[in-house]
């Protein structure tokens, strides 16, 4: 096993906040790590370290960085820089610096060769000289792969300005980044958020067949369970290491918890409240896996009994609802157009008290744009929204209320008094009630201006959930949450008893708080009462349908006389099925050698990434012999 960094004697101190203390840190080659913590408490930090923008603290002993002569990393932050200056196939430049310059000074000389400007040929010799530094620098493969990958996220028209793409796009344009770096460490930092189910799914599959290194911060836990092999927690200026999956430390978590409660049960009343805040968590539940469909020539068939399968269910347990609870709204044809373009039509539901929505559906489907006609803060093209008066709607969403820099949480959240009282009356005090939002008591009365940005969303969740509501509405809230603070948010929608909408693509958060979804597909909204579950069957067929699509060979042209399948193409015809029965054979070994595989115990790390790349290989083969079946299909 190769060793690519060591971190030994890191420590790192802000005002105010300890973020490491004394902490030593190895990362080998082959890692697929997951960065868990609080926000605030190092995991951006980690990164900026090991990518030498942030200088740690001088100590003794000294701080050591030492890294293999070979390695070489790639951040992907958070937010993108910069994104006026580019149109998206040129933003790739934005991250190789050397390359940028080496770009711009070409394209000076491309504009003085293309005016007559100056010596033409020693113009010539150094735009040759450019373009070989380029090549040495693996420019022109990088790049290639940087355009394929935004092509395989749907990412068109690659001449529109960085500064015009929705957040989803902007993801879209940081996933194209990191996926198609050269870098031996690839640094991402939340890639999914503001994806929509499908994006994420295709990134997760990605990062599964990647044989690089990583280290991901991301709240997503079913990215989590499915793509990393060893954990990394930071906890009090500390890193826990926990070789194996998410879910398996999951497990670790609880038995260790288990522990430390017959620990607790033996000490004072004073020790207890002094551990009172560690949080018992639901195991995060792992989602099905997509459907493989081998059956080449009834693939389009199978996905359209799933997408009936889908529906049947929902006639059935629509017909078996009865609610006769408080209608909140009550939606009839709704539709709504911007210029030619119809983003929904004929829309009917009612939302009632005590039902618990998930509003799903891919970017720029109209998800938002529904929530805004509900909050009355957009106009329908037709239909009718009716609600009681005076409906108290919460609304909690992506763009974040801006906090006031020289004001404490104690301050914010009492407004003046030293208890949180709700619309229903009851009353708790201010630094009990921060406590459940993790804020210990010498944290409360600090500046908001000292707290990091993840902290910032943890405390404005506080000051939104401060109150009850009749409908309370969260367009995407995990975004920018640890993995604490989503475990907080979930407790608390469990139990609330109004009703509650939410937008988001987090699956496992989803699942454990709705019991209802939601999809805007095609202008139309597809009703799944059995939750995320049911609805999940659709969104496979959908996407499955969609795959199809963009492998469907485009009709051409052809001679009268060549739809004739000749004596040679027909017996190759009939050797094709045997072929890709046998290929298919070989590919189904492989993948149970694969499952077979213990990846929480050390294993031949060689031999996995060979049988995978051997079972790609294999694969890649296949799908030439379908195309090649197909054809001949259509003659025949």
């Amino acid at each position: 096993m190769t060793t690519l960094l060591t971190l030994q004697n890191l420590n790192l101190h802000y005002p105010h906040k300890t973020i490491f203390k004394d902490v030593t840190f190895t990362l080998n080659q082959g890692d697929k790590i997951g960065v868990l913590g609080l926000n605030g408490h190092g995991k951006s930090s980690l990164f900026k370290v090991i990518a030498d923008i942030v200088t740690p603290d001088k100590s003794v002993p000294p701080f050591i960085y030492d890294k293999n002569k070979d390695f070489s990393y790639f951040y992907v932050p958070q937010e993108l820089p910069a994104l006026p200056d580019w149109d998206i196939e040129n933003y790739f430049y934005e991250f190789y610096p050397v390359m940028r310059e080496l770009k711009k000074k070409l394209n000076v000389i491309d504009e003085k060769l293309s005016t007559g400007e100056g010596d033409f040929e020693k113009l010539v010799n150094q735009q040759s000289h450019i373009y070989d530094e380029l090549t040495k620098l693996g420019e022109d493969k990088v790049h290639a792969q940087f355009v394929s990958y935004l092509k395989f996220f749907g990412v068109e028209n690659l001449t529109r300005n960085m500064a015009t793409l929705s957040g989803g796009e902007q993801r879209k344009v940081a996933l194209s980044l990191g996926l198609s770096a050269p870098q031996e460490l690839i640094l991402w930092d939340e890639p999914t958020n503001h994806l929509d189910l499908e994006t994420i799914e295709d990134f997760e599959e990605e990062l599964q067949g990647s044989r690089k290194t990583f280290m991901i911060i991301s709240h997503d836990r079913s990215l989590l369970s499915n793509v990393v092999d060893r954990i990394i927690h930071i906890q009090q200026g500390k890193l826990r290491s926990f070789t194996g999956t998410y879910e398996g430390y999951l497990d670790f978590l609880i038995e260790d918890q288990k522990r430390r409660e017959k620990e607790l049960d033996k000490l004072s009343n004073y020790n207890r409240r002094e551990t009172a805040w560690i949080r018992r968590g639901a195991k995060a539940r792992r989602t099905k896996s997509k459907k493989r469909i081998e059956d080449y020539s009834t693939l389009n068939q199978a996905i359209a009994d799933l997408k009936a399968q889908a529906h049947k269910s929902v006639s059935l347990n629509l017909q078996a609802s009865g609610r006769k609870t408080k209608i909140l709204f009550n939606a009839e044809n709704l539709g709504l157009k911007f210029g030619d373009r119809t983003l929904f039509k004929n829309l009917n539901f009612t939302i009632a008290k005590g039902d618990k929505i998930a509003l799903m559906g891919r970017n720029g489907t109209g998800k938002s744009s529904l929530l805004k006609i509900l909050l009355g803060e957009l106009e329908q093209t037709s239909g009718k929204v009716v609600k009681p008066e005076n409906l108290d709607v919460g609304y909690f969403s992506q763009k974040r209320e801006a906090l006031k820099d020289d004001e404490t949480p104690w301050k914010m959240i009492g407004e003046g008094i030293d208890y949180v009282i709700s619309n229903t009356g009851d009353k708790r005090h201010v630094a009990s009630y921060l406590e459940n939002f993790l804020f210990s008591s010498d944290e409360i009365k600090r500046p908001i201006h000292t707290f990091s940005g993840g902290e910032k969303n943890r405390l404005q969740l506080a000051q939104f959930m401060k109150h009850s509501r009749d409908v309370w509405i969260f367009d995407e809230p995990t975004n920018d949450l640890d993995l604490e603070t989503i475990g907080i948010l979930e407790e608390e929608l469990r139990t609330y008893e109004g009703a509650l909408i939410i937008v988001g693509h987090d699956r496992a958060f989803i699942d454990n708080v709705t019991d209802k979804c939601w999809v805007l597909h095609e202008g139309e909204l597809e009703k799944f009462e059995a939750g995320f579950s049911q609805a999940q069957l659709f969104l496979e067929a959908v996407h499955l349908e969609e795959q199809m699509k963009k492998k469907m060979p485009q009709p051409q042209e052809k001679k009268a006389d060549s739809s004739r399948m000749s004596n040679k193409e027909r017996n190759r015809y009939n050797e094709l099925g045997p072929e890709i029965e046998k290929l298919e054979g070989k590919i189904a070994k492989l993948k149970a050698e694969l499952a077979a595989v213990d990846y929480t115990k050390n294993y031949d790390k060689k031999k996995v990434a060979d049988t995978q790349t051997q079972m790609d290989g294999l694969e890649k083969k296949l799908e030439g012999l379908f195309e090649e079946w197909a054809e001949l299909e259509t003659k025949l």
